[in-house]
């Protein structure tokens, strides 16, 4: 067997035989040592417990800096950089790659652009059409055109073919052909790679007008941005109040995930819409073509190819998306479920990272052990932590009644008690940022009676949801990269709006 295989086999199999061996391990102890699995699940239970203060801290840092940020006219702070008009020279790239969404979705995305506060002669905009999304595609190619041409320095529509060798059916090849097929033209209109920013969104994404400013800004100011990606605040909010409970829970909880993690700059990686320099990714071979996670990867593929010297700089200014919405209560959850669970494929960069870890010795052997490491331990947590808490806490004493007749049983349910009332404090603090954020999308006087329901039942659906649409997803991306069954496709998200 060829090495290099049998190495990265050997990873693609670890998160799912340890989050599997978890589980067992745990199961195991329930029937034959309750003793040891209730000492277990205190320190566990601790551990989460000062996790949930550590984010706590680290939402409200970052939404600070989000109205902060909100609060600055970032054009006129790019006009007042020294040189005089240095700016000017700054064009961006908004690639959108579409796979059969509605027309309206695409204007909005479009229009959303269009009302940024950045010269429309500076923004260059592409609608990537997958060809074997039909005759529809080509109409709409034609009819946006038709609308936005001479609107932007360039509107450009390409066609990404299907059946291409060596790749999956996705966003990174489609976006990876059409920057591709349009390279050449940069030369043509004089314009160098590194004053060209590539920003790729959804089609359904709706960019906040100062955002493009704020890109510019922060990369003419930030040291050697040539090995930076720029990662803005993805905000599950246009259609927020259409949607479900759970749903609704589950945009504002990833919007605060983002958040969080956007504070931390050691732990920030790509995340749906980002941004790079043409440079950069010239330098990259721009996205991958044989994974549906584009995003997270282009992280990795970009801190191997620069042996390191690659970082991930916050922009609390958001890219508004939609929270998942079906035909039915009953599509919505299938969506729900379906999108997590392609999230959740980002398991795959595992073998990744640990293979290339262990190979590129240009950088230093810390920084890759500890990188590799925090990645796992992301990914495990992801499958088992909610699965744990919620199945580790009484289950001894279902398998063993004798347990729970000793001192150890009744002090652990007192102990548990109080430690998951604390940890509500950091559900608090969440629920008061999450409404802080939506409260100016409000709709009408129901809109308020949605907020106040949504405090009330959140501590009951939180644990269902985290469970439901978050761990057991993870459990099946892990299981299925450890059998070897990868996607091919990538599945575009069914979402409505009303």
């Amino acid at each position: 067997m060829d090495k290099t295989f049998g190495l990265e086999r050997f990873f693609e199999i670890l998160p799912g035989a340890v989050a599997w061996g978890t589980m067992l391990i745990l199961f195991l102890l329930a029937i034959f040592s309750p003793k040891a699995l209730a000492i277990f699940m205190i320190f566990f239970i601790v551990f989460w417990l000062s996790r949930v203060f550590f984010m706590s801290y680290r939402l409200t840092d970052s939404y600070i800096k989000h109205t902060r940020e909100m609060k600055i006219d970032w054009l006129g702070a790019v006009q007042g950089l020294p040189p005089k008009d240095e700016w000017l020279k700054i064009y961006h790239w908004v690639m959108i790659p579409t796979y059969r969404e509605d027309i309206d979705i695409l204007r909005q995305t479009i229009e959303s652009v269009y009302k940024s506060d950045y010269p429309k002669n500076k923004i260059i905009i592409t609608l990537a059409f997958e060809e074997r999304a039909g005759e529809q595609a080509k109409e709409y190619a034609k009819i946006l055109s038709q609308e936005w041409q001479g609107k932007f320095y360039k509107f450009i529509t390409t066609f990404h073919p299907d059946g291409l060798p060596n790749e999956v059916k996705g966003k990174g090849p489609n976006i990876t052909y059409s920057a591709k097929e349009i390279l050449p033209e940069f030369e043509k209109w004089k314009i160098p790679a590194a004053n060209v920013l590539v920003t790729t969104i959804d089609a359904d994404n709706i960019v906040d007008k100062k955002y493009l400013p704020c890109l510019t800004y922060k990369y003419l100011t930030v040291e050697d941005p040539m090995h930076k990606s720029f990662q803005p605040l993805p905000m599950f909010f246009n259609n927020i109040w259409d949607v479900p409970m759970p749903m609704r829970l589950i945009g504002m909880g990833t919007s605060s995930w983002v958040m969080i993690v956007s504070s931390r700059i050691s732990r920030l990686r790509n995340f749906s819409s980002h941004a790079q320099s043409l440079e950069a990714l010239i330098a990259t071979d721009f996205w991958t073509k044989t994974s549906i996670v584009e995003d997270g990867h282009q992280y990795w593929r970009s801190f191997f190819a620069f042996a390191g010297n690659h970082a991930v700089v916050p922009i609390f200014v958001p890219i508004y998306q939609d929270a998942i919405l079906g035909s039915t209560i009953f599509r919505t959850i299938k969506e729900q479920y379906l999108q997590k669970k392609r999230w959740s494929w980002g398991v795959s960069d595992v073998p990744y990272v640990f293979y290339h870890a262990i190979k590129d010795k240009k950088i230093h052997w810390f920084d890759r052990l500890a990188n590799s490491l925090i990645l796992f331990e992301s990914h495990w947590s992801w499958s088992t932590g909610s699965l744990v808490l919620a199945i580790f806490s009484w289950i001894p004493l279902v398998l063993n009644p004798n347990f729970g007749s000793t001192v150890l049983a009744y002090n652990f349910r007192h102990i548990y008690g109080e430690i998951v009332i604390i940890a509500y404090v950091g559900m608090i603090t969440t629920l008061i940022i999450s409404t802080l954020l939506v409260l100016p999308r409000r709709k009408s006087q129901a809109t308020n009676w949605r907020i106040f329901w949504d405090w009330v039942f959140t501590p009951i659906a939180l644990p269902v949801t985290n469970i439901l649409f978050s761990s057991i997803p993870a459990f099946e991306s892990q299981t299925r990269l450890m059998f070897g069954i990868k996607p091919k496709v990538f599945r575009v998200t069914i979402k409505h709006r009303k």
